[in-house]
């Protein structure tokens, strides 16, 4: 037997070893074919196939990259590469495959089809609608696309749109993965929490061990309130993979909400040595020390998690709020406009900033940020309240009176605003006496 025939004798194994789910034989197998005849695209194509199997996008990607040197024109080949371009992210590079398709054969759908995912992931959700109606042309009921599309819809809000299409896909394909979990998203989206529950264990009926599903769901119930079940499903998750940070994360505030902090240090400070750096989870436990009054604990960790230059917005704008309660207005002032950089139209924490600054003494800055809440949301009352404070502090009594004439239209009976007023009456009154002439005074000794 020749080295060839030797080289195709383990093709035919891998090919065996790869139906029994014997994947690292299987690849063994082809490795060693190829290392007798490096020649054969087919051979690296099946390769690219059983790294994809394995879960190794990348190492699929440079098989199949072998496989095009040698067949610049397989479409198949082509395709399975552009899929793997946009399972690693790289959409451009996705979209590029994928054009290079169409101009070898224009009918060939899948070269639209995938290309909903490469331009809704880059945000050209128009360029993601074109390629659906291409699709269409070729192939009018195709459960990816629809399935595709139904993401960029999701991802613009559309979400009975993007409803819409996923009850199709279930028509069309009842066991098409993720689509279940998809339909939970857009009712969890528009508040329908109970549908959306019965969605997100249909989808593990049909695939028990998906790990984010259970997480999805697990997040769900502590929104509705059900903790019990909640913990329950992350200690599922941990039954899975016991180094799964975010379900530790979880159970973490579902024992603060329960009002066990010792129960939930354990679980932050897992978390912590899981991935040190997880968001979220320093903020935690210094908003634990912060109520057993450790205040030295309280800001040490607080400086941890604001050291982290990746937090996202909500974990910021806690962050900022526990600063303040802490009276350490600098580093609050540091993580409100680190979330201001990523969204200069957050409400909450353009007030919170605007606070800040008045807390502080830089009152014009403070007066600035308050008047830049108004112009996004003109009716928001405690910015309001805060430019009379704060005119106030400047002796300023006819801005002061207007802004809190502003905030009594809204809330006639709001009790700070009455104290406010009573306050703002009083100041008025004694910087009246204090200007009087003093030889008034003079001529009445």
């Amino acid at each position: 037997m020749t080295d060839w025939d030797e080289a195709e004798k383990r093709v035919e194994k891998a090919h065996e070893l790869y139906e029994r789910g014997k994947m690292e034989e299987a690849l063994a197998e082809l490795q060693a074919a190829i290392a007798i005849n490096p020649f054969n695209a087919g051979w690296y194509f099946n390769l690219g196939i059983t790294y994809d199997a394995m879960e190794r996008p990348e190492e699929a990607v440079v098989a199949y990259r072998h496989a095009i040197d040698m067949e610049p024109e397989d479409v198949e080949v082509l395709t399975a590469l552009g899929c793997d371009l946009n399972r690693l992210g790289k959409f451009p590079e996705a979209i590029a495959t994928f054009q290079r398709i169409e101009s070898l054969d224009s009918s060939h759908e899948a070269a639209y089809c995938y290309r909903i995912i490469s331009y809704s992931e880059l945000g050209d959700h128009d360029k993601a609608e074109e390629m659906f109606f291409l699709a269409r042309q070729y192939k009018e009921t195709c459960p990816l696309c629809l399935y595709n599309i139904g993401n960029s819809l999701y991802a613009r809000g559309n979400y009975d749109k993007a409803l819409w299409c996923w009850q199709q896909v279930v028509e069309l394909e009842p066991d098409h993965g993720q689509v279940h979990a998809r339909i939970a998203d857009a009712l969890w989206a528009k508040g329908q929490l109970g549908e959306a529950k019965t969605h997100f264990v249909e989808e593990l009926r049909n695939n028990p061990g998906d790990i984010d599903v259970m997480l999805d769901l697990g997040e769900l119930l502590v929104e509705m309130g059900h903790h019990p079940a909640a913990a329950e499903k992350f200690r599922q998750v941990l039954e899975l993979s016991p180094d799964e940070a975010t379900a530790q994360f979880h159970l973490g505030e579902i024992s603060m909400h329960d009002n066990d902090p010792t129960f939930a240090l354990e679980q932050f400070r897992t978390v912590l040595r899981i991935d040190r750096a997880f968001p979220g989870a320093h903020l935690r436990i210094a908003q634990i020390y912060h109520g057993q009054r450790d205040a030295a604990e309280a800001v040490f960790h607080a400086n941890c998690e604001l050291a982290q230059q990746q937090n996202e917005e909500q974990v910021l704008s806690e962050l900022g709020a526990l600063f303040m309660d802490m009276g350490q207005l600098g580093s609050a002032e540091i993580a409100f406009n680190r979330v201001l950089t990523a969204d200069p139209a957050n409400i909450a924490a353009r007030h919170d900033l605007a606070v800040t600054m008045l807390m502080v003494g830089r009152l014009d800055e403070g007066i600035e940020h308050a008047r830049h809440v108004l112009r996004i949301q003109p009716k928001f009352m405690l910015a309001m309240h805060n430019l009379a404070l704060a005119y106030l502090q400047k002796r300023d009594f006819t801005r002061a009176h207007y802004w809190l004439r502003e905030a009594l239209d809204i809330d006639p009976n709001d009790a700070q605003l009455a104290r406010l007023r009573t306050r703002l009456r009083l100041a008025k009154f004694f910087h009246t006496l204090r200007t009087l002439p003093t030889k008034l005074l003079t001529r009445r000794s």
